[in-house]
């Protein structure tokens, strides 16, 4: 009997294992509690997670790099006020001295005489009307000066605000990026891991190679709208369609920010072309197969120049070339549907997470 209890105790041990990993296989019981490979789901999740963490980190960063971008331009078009004034106050000067020098060589004027010496009527009212014009241009010229030195000034009093502005916000974003670049920095590791497994666990799904080189052969999966996000790693970005640019240009992207060297990839399956330029730096011309195109700029290199590439495709890097600025490395990203006007990216990228 004792035989048989022990053997009916083992049975339902066995039977029990059985139904703890058949619930396991069925999502009943999450498999990671039972030493197995994270779920995709879960690394998903996971790196979602880790970009929020970055998001978090570059907001505070993101908006005093606009703002500090926005002031630069305001005090180009302050410079070029000031610049206006100055010319405009040469020319009132300039017309000030040729009437004070008309009136030194007529004199005093005297008006008896004048009167005296006028041949008629006519020719008197003409000289009395020549003598208040001149006085009247005289007085117009010093009020012009006047009005053009009160606006110089304030216009000074202005860009010096402007200026202790500039140096102000420059320093706070100093402290600010080299604050973000530590915890970017911090996530990148365990953001590559996580990334990684994910790509193993996508692969073992689908029955490919698990892809887990940092090659250009690698593929990342596409997003819910079908899309892969462009920038591979840790990063943030906010909308900012259409903020005023240098050149009177508005902004027609989105600015991903994020480490240098971070990789970008394909967002569709297409044909990429690389240019360079003195605004976008190091770029690429992404043209998809729907007939999208998509501009990728500021790279630090590039992986792919051109020919055939597939969604989710390594094909540069994220960098500061052209104008960016090298203390904000990031990717500048533009969506041209149907390969017409570029449209706000923001929530197209949004939609690709």
């Amino acid at each position: 009997m004792k035989a048989l209890a022990k053997l009916e105790r083992r049975d339902w041990r066995r039977r029990l294992t059985v139904i703890v990993v058949v619930l396991a296989f069925l999502g009943g019981i999450p498999a990671e509690g039972f030493g197995a490979s994270p779920s995709i789901s879960a690394l998903r999740t996971k790196l979602a997670d880790l970009k929020n963490e970055a998001r978090k980190a570059g907001d505070a960063y993101s908006k005093a790099y606009w703002r500090l971008d926005k002031t630069k331009l305001q005090l180009v078009e302050t410079d070029k006020q000031i610049a206006q004034s100055e010319q405009e106050l040469a020319e009132a000067t300039a017309r000030l001295a040729s009437h004070v020098t008309m009136m030194y060589r007529q004199g005093e004027v005297d008006y008896v005489a004048l009167l005296l010496t006028s041949e008629s009527l006519d020719d008197m009212l003409v000289r009395l009307e020549y003598v208040t014009r001149v006085g009247l241009e005289q007085a117009d010229a010093i009020g012009d000066v006047e009005a053009l030195r009160a606006g110089l000034m304030t216009d000074k009093a202005e860009l010096e605000k402007l200026e202790e502005q500039r140096r102000s916000e420059a320093g706070a974003l100093k402290k600010r990026a080299a604050t973000l670049d530590a915890r970017l920095k911090s996530v990148q590791s365990e953001y590559d891991k996580v990334q990684a497994q994910l790509l193993a666990a996508v692969a073992k799904q689908s029955g490919t190679s698990s892809g887990r080189s940092r090659s250009s052969s690698t593929r990342y999966p596409a997003g819910p709208n079908g899309m892969v996000f462009p920038v591979q790693g840790p990063n943030y970005y906010a909308d900012t369609w259409g903020a005023a640019r240098s050149g009177g240009r508005t902004h027609k992207g989105t600015d991903i920010m994020a480490r240098s060297g971070v990789r970008v990839v394909a967002v569709l399956s297409g044909t990429v072309r690389a240019k360079s330029s003195s605004l976008g730096g190091m770029t690429i011309w992404l043209r998809a197969d729907n007939g999208w195109a998509f501009y990728y700029a500021h790279l630090s290199r590039y992986a792919v120049t051109s020919g055939r590439v597939s969604a989710g495709q390594v094909i540069g890097y994220v960098g500061s070339t052209g104008n960016a600025s090298a203390s904000a490395p990031h990717l500048h990203f533009e969506i041209h549907p149907g390969g017409g006007a570029a449209v706000n990216p923001y929530r197209y990228l949004r939609a690709m997470e």
